[in-house]
């Protein structure tokens, strides 16, 4: 985010504090920008994701997931605990070379959907094998999308919720329509 003046010839870059209230300006800002945000979920290659049918699958989203992320693995376990949805996981891994390397792996296990919910529930590591793979499309698109953190979730309408919410939250974004 970045101030400036009427003439632009000044630039701040940083967050602006109201001190009188004791408020970070930028940061309500930002989390209004973050709320707003919306991806056309038209754009998205489902048969580049990891289709996980929970129940009726009634419900839909879509998930930008690192495998070594920490926080994609709490919000897995959030996820088990959904019933009636379908999630569409990408393969995001922008945590390094093992990110990939496990990425890789879990998209060309014979049962990729099972190798998922093993590694980021149990922890138990596929073996490396070898297939076409769309990761790269995945960070491409992810990148474009300007999904620039893991794990990212993405409504049918287009809403975007970031970050390890509870079952309970997303339940709630689910129901949600705007």
């Amino acid at each position: 985010m970045a101030y400036t003046d009427a003439e632009a010839r000044y630039f701040v870059f940083g967050h602006l504090y109201d001190m009188q209230q004791q408020v970070d300006l930028t940061a309500q800002r930002l989390k209004e920008q973050q709320e707003n945000q919306r991806i056309a979920y038209s754009v998205l290659p489902l048969r580049h994701a990891i289709k996980t049918v929970k129940g009726d699958g009634s419900r839909e989203f879509a998930v930008f997931s690192d495998p070594n992320c920490p926080y994609c693995q709490k919000l897995e376990s959030e996820i088990a605990g959904l019933d009636n949805v379908t999630v569409y996981t990408f393969l995001y891994p922008v945590l390094g070379e093992d990110s990939t390397s496990l990425a890789i792996a879990i998209w060309c296990a014979s049962d990729p959907t099972v190798a998922w919910r093993d590694f980021m529930l149990d922890r138990t590591r596929p073996a490396l094998t070898s297939c076409l793979t769309p990761i790269n499309d995945n960070i491409a698109l992810g990148s474009s999308l300007g999904v620039n953190g893991t794990p990212t979730l993405i409504a049918k309408d287009g809403r975007v919720l970031h970050g390890a919410v509870n079952a309970e939250k997303i339940q709630a974004w689910l129901g949600e329509v705007k």
